[in-house]
């Protein structure tokens, strides 16, 4: 599947559980439960992940590095960063025997390109300084240790986010425009990390998918100018998508790591 047609099935299966108070077979008290419910299996958010691995998997990274394996949630790699160990969703490992490894720290780990996935549907504006601060704090947790480590992040937000209170009563109503500005300036200045010896906070990519889930199908944005057309950004913003989309996210992942460690994971 494209990333559309994977965003079309996120938006049916994230309504279908509102308007249903359903999922997995369950019912549940009101629609917001049956969203929660959905968000708790993780089954959409997985959805981007397999999108991602077969991103990787396009670009000529063998499938027997890509970690969990293709079609599979899990086992996923656990890697101990200088504050914290936590799974990472979809990892990269050149050398397979270094797994053990990722769970004591080793400078070995320094070799396994990572990314996390996450996405917010609703309570964006409210959560945007928690979310945000945690995003920056695992990219300078795992830097911290291997300062060559290359990272990436995705992350869904919508243009519109999905009001809650009108769950409770399984309707599916959005709220007015998300603060779509903000995000894109604080994604900005934590994306394009190129020097191994500094910038610790930042990713060497970051992809903001900004989607429109009001419509039949969702519309993915991949430019400011078709932002600022449909008036989610003022005219005069200052704040642009160049290198914050999805067009190329693997290959500036992947070229990145070419050049820190001299060696390619494409065959």
């Amino acid at each position: 599947m494209n990333i559309n047609q994977i965003l079309l099935r996120i938006k049916n299966e994230f309504d279908t559980a509102i308007t249903t108070a359903q999922f997995n077979g369950n019912t549940y008290a009101n629609g917001n439960k049956a969203k929660e419910a959905l968000i708790r299996s993780q089954r959409i958010i997985n959805y981007i992940h397999e999108f991602i691995k077969e991103e990787f998997k396009r670009c000529g990274v063998p499938p027997q590095m890509i970690h969990p394996p293709l079609g599979s949630s899990n086992p996923e790699i656990k890697i101990k960063g200088f504050l914290k160990s936590k799974n990472q969703d979809v990892s990269i490992i050149p050398d397979t025997s270094i797994i053990p490894l990722t769970k004591i720290g080793s400078p070995e780990v320094e070799k396994v390109l990572s990314v996390n996935i996450r996405s917010q549907l609703s309570s964006l504006g409210k959560n945007i300084d928690t979310l945000y601060e945690r995003t920056f704090a695992e990219a300078l947790n795992l830097h911290l240790s291997y300062p060559k480590q290359c990272l990436g992040e995705v992350y869904l937000i919508p243009t519109h986010e999905y009001d809650d209170r009108a769950m409770l009563t399984n309707r599916v109503v959005f709220r007015s425009v998300s603060k779509i500005e903000d995000y894109i300036r604080m994604f900005q200045a934590i994306n394009g990390r190129r020097a191994s010896d500094r910038d610790e906070y930042k990713y060497e990519r970051v992809c903001l998918l900004i989607a429109d889930f009001r419509q039949q199908s969702p519309k993915l944005y991949s430019s400011i100018e078709e932002l600022k057309n449909d008036n989610l950004v003022p005219v005069g913003t200052t704040v642009n998508l160049d290198n914050l989309t999805i067009n190329n996210f693997a290959e500036d992942l992947l070229a990145i790591y070419t050049d820190r460690f001299g060696s390619s994971l494409s065959v």
